[in-house]
């Protein structure tokens, strides 16, 4: 099933690309007009819950910091290590798994689902 996403500032551009041939929709914080590179997270989450995407990132601020009521899902990788093939492929297995209905809130993500 594909997913509606919005990646971070800190997830590399390739990622989108890779996506996009798996067939999600994909946005990146540098290409959105109301966002763009720089942007604080309360107004990237408040635009996951506007536009119905699930937030990718590297960014502990997503864990620490906001809430989880504050945006539509967060996919969060705790490790920075991975390779741009290794978070695309991981992304589009999890929406193998589970629609994006199903998830909610903050979902670590990583090599587990490689």
């Amino acid at each position: 099933m594909a997913y509606r996403l919005i990646l971070d500032e800190n997830v590399e551009h390739e990622v989108a690309h890779r996506l996009e041939n798996y067939g999600h929709d994909v946005e990146h914080v540098d290409f959105v007009p109301e966002l763009g590179k720089g942007t604080a997270d309360q107004p990237i989450a408040r635009y996951s819950l506007d536009t119905d995407r699930v937030i990718v990132t590297y960014d502990d601020d997503f864990v620490l910091e906001v809430d989880e009521g504050q945006y539509r899902a967060v996919l969060y990788f705790d490790d920075a290590a991975l390779s741009v093939e290794q978070v695309s492929d991981i992304i589009h297995t999890v929406s193998r798994n589970y629609p994006q209905e199903a998830l909610q809130g903050l979902e670590y993500v990583g090599e587990e689902w490689l």
